[in-house]
């Protein structure tokens, strides 16, 4: 009888044992779980990151190439967020078609053909700008001094602009300085215009 009773405990505490083991192993893994989700957050995060530098470098090189072949600036959107599309006229339409009748075009000297970017960030427009003084894309600064041709993008996600000026400027700073413009105030969930320095313009 007294070994029967061993017996029974031992098989009564091996199973308790189980029951432990499957919940220590359960919270493990809900932990794992956790980490592992937060880390391929942050990788298609990085690889969006990516993608914009990558269109902006390309159309960067397709502006270098339009003023190189025509000797002349691409003029200027009429606003960021409502670029100029209709095929004829200013803007960064020029980049991807000859809308503004421009001698020596020799585009397009971009991949896409549309000022509507692909990732739903909003609209590509080309803009005037100073490089030497402090200003956010909602209002550029054009009064005198050393201008520059700014690439801009009419919705971007608050925490990609912020991970994109660290790209580029290195800083996690205001956004209204150096080569990449925001508005750092901006809350995670919001979409911001961004601007983005192609080159330095002619005085």
């Amino acid at each position: 009888m007294f070994m029967k009773n061993v017996s029974q405990e031992l098989r009564s505490q091996r199973g308790a044992m189980f029951g432990l083991d499957a919940r220590v192993a359960l919270a493990i893994f809900a932990g794992l779980s956790a980490i592992a989700g937060v880390a391929v957050f942050s990788a298609v995060r990085d690889t969006r990151v990516t993608g914009v530098l990558t269109e902006f470098d390309n159309i960067s090189k397709g502006y270098i190439n339009f003023v190189f072949d025509t000797g002349v600036d691409v003029p200027q959107d009429t606003s960021s967020t409502a670029p100029n599309t209709t095929g004829t006229g200013v803007g960064f339409q020029n980049l991807y078609a000859d809308a503004n009748s421009t001698l020596n075009w020799n585009g397009p000297y971009i991949t896409i053909a549309t000022n509507t970017h692909t990732a739903g960030y909003g609209v590509f427009a080309l803009r005037d700008g100073r490089i030497d003084a402090n200003w956010t894309p909602s209002a550029i600064n054009t009064s005198a001094g050393i201008s520059g041709k700014w690439l801009t993008l009419s919705s971007v996600p608050c925490e990609i602009a912020g991970d994109l000026e660290k790209k580029i400027d290195g800083t996690g700073g205001t956004g209204n300085t150096g080569n990449f413009r925001y508005d750092s105030t901006c809350s995670p969930g919001d979409n911001e215009t961004v601007a983005y320095l192609l080159s330095r313009t002619r005085s």
